[in-house]
């Protein structure tokens, strides 16, 4: 039985021919001696190896590993396999309602290239624009591929720009359908500790065989439910607005318009008893897919493949309680009690590639076409448009952004044997690629976004919770890219290995790039070897960045606010000295040890240590409000607005960090197996240096505005601090014949997250000199128990527990009274753990059970 834990260098099996096979090398499993684990990886296109082995580091997890984490969707599926990878759910918090932010290595999502079977994936439609580690940047969907389909994860944990293009500054995720013959049928469902949360997943994956040369054809169809949860405290702020002292006269009025001075007492619309009035916790989704992965062989040595699929997920979002005692968001002829706007949303995915891949005078060649593409409807229920009063719908459809990509992609390879000086072998690669991206946005529904006649009134305009897109806001921009590249692999000798690449890509919007990447790996002894690596990368601006101009509704701190994103082509921005964003470019480095011991206690143990750093000059970033009544210029061109933000190239960043695995294996008589695994990431981003303000845009501000930083203390730490630096997985897994035993324990370091409300010091708090003040959320250790047992060849069930002893992250400091106050950001109970971090989740234990059936 496989093993249900990682052990970061499970045996993988060959890619299909669908794969990229420049990209994704096959194994020459005959080649290999059993003992020795073999994987197939990417960052090579020379002949596999193991991860000891190579230059380079790389996570291969199988689906096996993935599903007996407990865990339904695909990234958290990663984020409890491969140790830098960091994945958290969120709630009330806009565009990752709908796409999880993932990072690698500490940096933001849009710094890690996701590729599936070798091609690039396309990216989400929506950016993040809320509180958020990740705040500005845009995700790729991993869960917008269903878990049926995947037959392993491999993570590269390294720069790869040379070789696959923007995006991989932090390195890539590459995600290997499945290729396999014949059928597996997964039931799942489990409910949280809490009674909230009910899951239930069918995963259907069918192989079938098309002729006798190794064609094949795998489909996977997947139904995935859940419920939601909600983890609010008990409210306790304001519900209705102050008695006016004339009521007894007056009686009910427009401003205060009940049948007794006291509503909440008399009219029991709430109880007396604590009660909960948000909808803070994961949301509720349905998820429905279909993929596909084929190939079929037309000619010796020659195959035609295809793959892709489609992903629709329904989710239901929420917002924050609008008390009806706050009159710029109430329509007390509407909802006198308030009421919590409901945003649910549409993604849907499409992806297809198709491509010829053949060997031609000893050159592996591979010739694709892709397209991807994703779009978000939005909408707002239980909400008003308050500046229409009473006359505002309560329903509204909020608008949609787009996103898709064409690419064509040219790759050869050939492995030339002993040249030269070099004794062992040498492989040459090159290749191409063209590709184009589209960005939309279209309008909601006019009232929407509507301003209405209360406006000035100090009534907000459009959906509260949500304001729909306003034509104004409406785009359509395109862009292409060319890119080309030539890769060598040299091995001189059974000892010495050395990679080289380098990339040339240029940009319609911006522009040229040239990036390099040097590897090498050096045997000491059997047993050891020195590896490292340079790499010169980039990360273009993404056209969600850069065509990005639409209204949002944030809450920070209890405070709602409206603010314009600027488009970049806004001609407004030139004048205010602000360029137009250009490519990111980092310069990273790594260095580490790998070590393969057989014979130790009678089995066999691995290891990796690998130090690395990563210097980012012109990182794009999202820029603070800037509220144009401090500054006349930003006024006198943006009239229309009370606050504006825009994207530029504004900080350099460090990050500094070291990975560990350690892997023990052995086998217990004749059949029983135990695996044992300890990772562990730590990594630290610095913000190095920030540019100064634009000149332009100080003039006429008073002095204190004219101390503006574009990117501000709160959006620092979300890159600094609100990550865990640190992350340990530890595993063991025990396999007896028709049994097979895991337990896993994960450690996430502390996080730190910034409110008003705080003051004063203790063993969370810390504030300083200007008083203020960060809360520290400590670091945690979840458990998860699973437990299989193979009743036949064919039947199998797993039940298990994740997070068995229901750990929760530390809350927002809640307490009224003392030194050290109440944040506001724990919004009167409302949001008890921060949305301004990325940490684990808040949900607590879960308990599941798996049925299993193959054909």
């Amino acid at each position: 039985m496989a093993a249900a834990f990682p052990a970061f260098a499970q045996d993988a099996a060959d890619p299909s021919p669908a794969s990229d096979m420049p990209e994704a090398a096959t194994s020459d499993a005959s080649a290999q001696d059993d003992d020795v684990t073999q994987i197939t990886v990417i960052g090579s296109r020379g002949r596999s190896r193991s991860d000891v082995d190579r230059p380079v580091a790389v996570d291969v997890v199988t689906s096996t590993e993935m599903r007996a984490t407990g865990q339904i969707d695909l990234g958290q599926q990663i984020q409890f396999t491969s140790l830098s990878f960091n994945s958290a759910k969120y709630g009330v918090n806009g565009a990752t309602n709908f796409a999880d932010p993932a990072s690698l290595r500490g940096l933001a999502p849009d710094q890690v290239l996701v590729l599936v079977n070798g091609k690039r994936r396309h990216q989400f439609s929506a950016i993040n624009l809320n509180v958020a580690p990740g705040l500005g940047t845009v995700v790729t969907d991993l869960n917008s591929i269903p878990t049926g389909a995947v037959m392993r994860t491999e993570v590269l944990r390294d720069g790869a720009a040379a070789q696959y293009g923007s995006d991989a500054i932090a390195g890539v995720v590459n995600i290997v359908l499945n290729d396999q013959i014949g059928g597996n049928l997964d039931v799942n469902g489990g409910i949280y500790r809490e009674g909230d949360g009910f899951t239930n997943k069918i995963s259907l994956n069918h192989g079938i065989e098309l002729g006798d040369n190794g064609g094949f054809i795998n489909y996977t169809l997947e139904y995935f439910g859940f419920e939601g949860t909600n983890r609010s405290d008990t409210y306790t702020g304001t519900l209705y607005p102050a008695t006016p002292a004339s009521y007894a006269v007056t009686g009910p009025t427009a401003a205060f318009p009940y049948s007794t001075a006291n509503p909440r007492a008399d009219r029991g619309v709430y109880p007396q008893t604590p009660f909960v009035v948000g909808n803070y916790g994961a949301n509720r989704n349905r998820t429905y897919q279909a993929f596909v992965n084929a190939s079929y062989p037309v000619a010796e040595d020659t195959n035609i493949y295809a793959f892709g699929g489609y992903s629709r997920k329904d989710i239901r979002a929420f917002g924050f309680f609008r008390s009806a005692a706050v009159t710029s968001n109430s329509s007390l002829g509407i909802y006198p009690d308030g009421y919590v706007p409901i945003l649910p949303g549409t993604s849907v995915d499409w992806s297809a590639v198709v491509g010829v891949n053949t060997e031609l005078a000893g050159w592996n060649l591979d010739l694709s076409g892709g397209y991807g593409a994703n779009h978000l409807d939005q909408n707002a229920h239980n909400t008003v448009n308050a500046s229409l009063g009473d006359a505002s719908p309560t329903d509204f459809y909020i608008g949609r952004t787009a996103f898709n990509q064409w690419t064509g992609d040219f790759n050869a390879s050939k492995d030339f044997g002993p040249v030269g000086f070099i004794g062992e072998s040498l492989n040459i690669a090159f290749g191409a690629q063209y590709r184009r991206d589209n960005f939309v946005v279209t309008r909601g529904d006019p009232a929407s976004y509507a301003v209405g006649p209360l406006a000035t009134s100090g009534k907000a305009p459009g959906a509260n919770g949500r304001p729909g897109y306003a034509p104004a806001d409406e785009n359509d921009v395109s862009r292409h890219s060319i890119g080309a590249y030539v890769d060598a692999e040299a091995e001189f000798n059974d000892r010495l290995l050395f990679a080289a690449a380098l990339r040339f890509e240029n940009y319609s919007d911006f522009g040229s790039n040239l990036s390099g990447k040097l590897a090498g790996r050096y045997k000491l002894t059997d047993a050891l070897a020195l590896r490292g690596s340079y790499n010169r990368g980039f990360r273009a601006p993404s056209l969600q960045q850069t065509g990005s101009r639409v209204n949002t509704s944030t809450v920070q701190n209890n405070q709602i606010l409206i603010t314009k994103q600027v488009s970049s082509d806004d001609p407004r921005l030139a004048t205010l000295g602000v360029p137009q964003p250009k490519a990111e470019i980092s310069d990273s480095y790594a260095l580490g040890l790998t070590g393969d011991f057989p014979g130790v206690l009678g089995g066999r143990v691995t290891m990796t240590i690998d130090g690395f750093q990563i210097d980012i000059k012109d990182r794009i970033v999202i820029t603070e409000r800037l509220q144009t009544a401090l500054y006349p210029s930003v006024a006198a061109l943006f009239p229309e607005a009370r606050e504006i933000r825009f994207f530029t190239n504004q900080i350099d960043t460090r990050t500094r960090g070291v990975d560990v695995v350690l892997t023990y294996k052995t086998a217990i008589g004749d059949d029983q197996d135990l695996t044992l695994t300890l990772a562990g990431s730590h990594a630290e981003t610095e913000v190095l240096r920030q540019r100064d303000t634009p000149a332009p845009i100080l003039v006429g501000a008073s002095p204190a505005a004219q101390q503006i930083k574009l990117l501000g203390q709160t959006a620092t730490e979300l890159i600094e601090v609100a990550q865990p630096r640190t992350k340990i997985l530890a595993s063991a897994n025990y396999a007896w014949d028709r049994v097979n035993f895991g337990v896993r324990a994960s450690y996430f370091g502390n996080v730190k997250a910034f409110s008003t409300g705080l003051s004063g010091q203790d063993d969370n708090v810390a504030c300083d000199d200007n008083n203020r003040c960060l809360q520290t959320f400590g670091g945690k250790t979840l458990i998860d128990l699973t437990l299989s047992y193979a009743f036949t060849d064919t039947f199998s069930l797993t039940a298990g527990a994740n997070n068995i002893f229901d750990v929760y992250p530390d809350k927002w400091n809640n307490t009224r009274d003392g030194d050290i106050g109440q944040a506001a950001s724990y919004s009167d109970g409302q949001t008890p753990y921060t949305r301004n971090a990325n940490q684990f989740g808040f949900n607590g234990a879960y308990y599941f059970i798996t049925a299993s059936v193959k054909f």
